[in-house]
């Protein structure tokens, strides 16, 4: 990468971020990259339906969201492995150098995406789209159920930084040592949103093809996944365990703050529906703006970095 080239236009090869998947013993390449996510993703929803069966709960439950965090924490754990052992590279290099700061952008993160999430969604309360509603039977909300409410951030953190790991780490760090910066930014997103089964949802499909867009700038932007995945976790918590909004079209959350639903004159274009705030055109339109913010801080973090040189950390690469 030169100087005086586009960062849009040229490739991320020289990336600090993509730069460190080199940092091992061997680089996986992009086929075998896209087949092991796809593969990965198998394996969550295998594990999942395996624990469903073995240990019955009911769906969006306070059991259902630990036996997730649970299929999560696996997939994570063989992602680690797979660096870790054929890469030959330290598992800090997928996007988790100096934690001690990294744990302050994972928090500042979370603050961030529940901002986001909450744009459009008291756009849609103050607007009379969505009501308050007394949530599903047996549910748990209000100040009394805080302490748990926080208990299961945890969970969401987790879930959030599965497919980060997955998806901005592992896969974007392979195809970003081939594809030219446009390809390398569009797979991983593209797969991102097929996997989530938005097919039948051109809204839902459209937000969320826009958050990957987003998560891989601030990826590439932060040189590092924490702040993303605190991203990730507040735009989910905030919808499945504060405002009680299904996420991604599924149930929702047994426990959360208060319970939000489309009022009987609202529109589904506006409120999505049954799938959830992420089917409407507020949030897409959140997004879109998100995206180009992200697309902006990226852009100018790349010219400095052409400008100034690569930057060598003196922390541990290859695995231990």
């Amino acid at each position: 990468m030169t100087s005086t080239s586009s960062p849009a236009r040229a490739s991320l090869h020289e990336s600090p971020f993509i730069a460190d998947a080199r940092s091992g013993a061997r680089v996986t390449s992009w086929w075998l990259a896209i087949i092991l996510f796809l593969a990965l993703w198998i394996v969550q929803i295998g594990l999942l339906a395996a624990l469903t069966i073995a240990a019955p709960v009911p769906a969006g439950s306070v059991a259902s969201q630990f036996q997730e965090a649970f299929a999560n924490l696996v997939v994570i754990g063989l992602v680690f492995a797979w660096v870790g052992l054929y890469e030959r590279r330290h598992v800090r290099t997928l996007g988790f150098r100096q934690p001690g700061r990294g744990v302050l952008a994972l928090l500042l993160g979370v603050v961030v995406g529940l901002v986001l999430i909450s744009v459009p969604i008291l756009f849609l309360l103050l607007t009379g789209q969505y009501e308050a509603v007394a949530g599903p039977a047996g549910g748990t909300s209000g100040f009394p159920a805080l302490p748990l409410i926080l208990a299961l951030a945890v969970t969401v953190i987790v879930q959030g930084g599965n497919e980060e790991v997955v998806t901005r780490g592992f896969l974007l760090q392979s195809v970003g040592q081939r594809f030219p910066t446009w390809l390398a930014v569009l797979v991983p997103s593209l797969l991102f949103t097929v996997v989530h089964g938005v097919g039948g949802h051109p809204v839902a499909f459209a937000t969320i093809f826009l958050y990957a867009i987003f998560a891989t700038f601030v990826t590439l932007w932060q040189r590092s996944l924490w702040l993303i995945c605190g991203i990730h976790a507040g735009w989910n918590f905030g919808m499945g365990n504060v405002y009680g909004i299904p996420v991604s079209g599924l149930d929702p959350h047994s426990t959360s703050l208060l319970f939000l639903a489309p009022s009987d004159s609202s529109a589904p274009l506006l409120t999505g529906g049954d799938f959830g705030t992420e089917g409407g055109l507020p949030a897409a339109f959140t997004m879109l703006a998100a995206a180009a913010v992200a697309f902006v801080c990226w852009r100018r973090s790349a010219r400095e970095h052409r400008q100034g040189g690569p930057r060598v950390s003196p922390e541990p690469t290859r695995a231990q």
